[in-house]
């Protein structure tokens, strides 16, 4: 989640994706100004470097691709999953109103339910195996979200604020299961 939509607040959350997901070999962006001032910033920091500093950090450096000006057309397969990442983002908060922390966790819950959707035509034969999911790459298992039931007789306690993002996050899950 980034905070805001300068080159400051895409480089901190670009950080913090990196600290959990490992270095990308490539970014494919558009050409929006945070992307491209986070590339020359990048650029700038591995210039600055010295002999064999430069030479270690260059193994490890991103290849970053822009795609055309006014085409989003180009960014194709990453575009939809933006598409399917904001339809899960807007089916969990459904209108909620939520603080910052409330929201990272409501992402991290749209995370989970992208990284288990299938990769791989899924076979309406129980006898089959289980389709490649995302989760499979990053964890070795399909995943599955830990929401457990909550016990508020009261619902939405405003003492316990985490039940109403636990809620949240169930509701479409919920939904899916019920069509």
């Amino acid at each position: 989640m980034a905070t805001s939509l300068d080159v400051d607040g895409f480089m901190n959350a670009f950080l913090r994706m990196t600290n959990r997901r490992g270095v990308p070999i490539q970014v494919v962006s558009d050409n929006g100004t945070n992307f491209v001032g986070a590339a020359n910033e990048m650029k700038k920091l591995l210039k600055a470097m010295e002999g064999d500093v430069q030479r270690r950090a260059a193994d490890k450096g991103i290849k970053w691709s822009f795609n055309p000006p006014a085409a989003p057309h180009f960014g194709g397969v990453h575009e939809a999953l933006v598409k399917s990442a904001k339809r899960a983002i807007f089916a969990i908060l459904a209108g909620a109103e939520v603080n910052d922390e409330e929201l990272a966790t409501a992402i991290t819950g749209a995370e989970a339910l992208l990284n288990s959707r299938p990769l791989t035509y899924q076979s309406a034969d129980a006898r089959d195996l289980l389709p490649l999911t995302p989760n499979h790459f990053l964890y070795g298992h399909q995943g599955q979200p830990f929401v457990p039931k909550g016990t508020d007789i009261v619902p939405h306690s405003h003492r316990y604020r985490w039940r109403v993002v636990q809620s949240l996050v169930l509701q479409p899950l919920v939904r899916a299961k019920t069509k």
